[in-house]
């Protein structure tokens, strides 16, 4: 499968948001996220070293949008703040 460079660029922006949360002290990391939800660490650890390869689930734009206040339009375009 080929992920578009859309694509790629919305997962690279996700794992940003990530980074930063983690940074902020918001989240202690990417196992606290997967745990959080229900998620396979695994399977996210893919998605995030192999952006054009593996497909970003939307629900876990989701989660950082809801629950975190990750700006939809940033995550999704690149456009604006990081936070709402």
């Amino acid at each position: 499968m080929k992920i578009s460079q859309e694509g790629i660029n919305v997962t690279k922006r996700f794992f940003e948001a990530i980074e930063t949360l983690k940074h902020q002290k918001k989240m202690r990391g990417l196992q606290t996220f997967t745990n959080k939800y229900g998620l396979n660490r695994w399977n996210v650890n893919t998605v995030k070293w192999n952006p054009d390869k593996s497909v970003l689930k939307p629900e876990w734009i989701v989660y950082l949008v809801r629950d975190y206040g990750i700006s939809s339009e940033w995550i999704l375009l690149g456009e604006g703040d990081m936070f709402k």
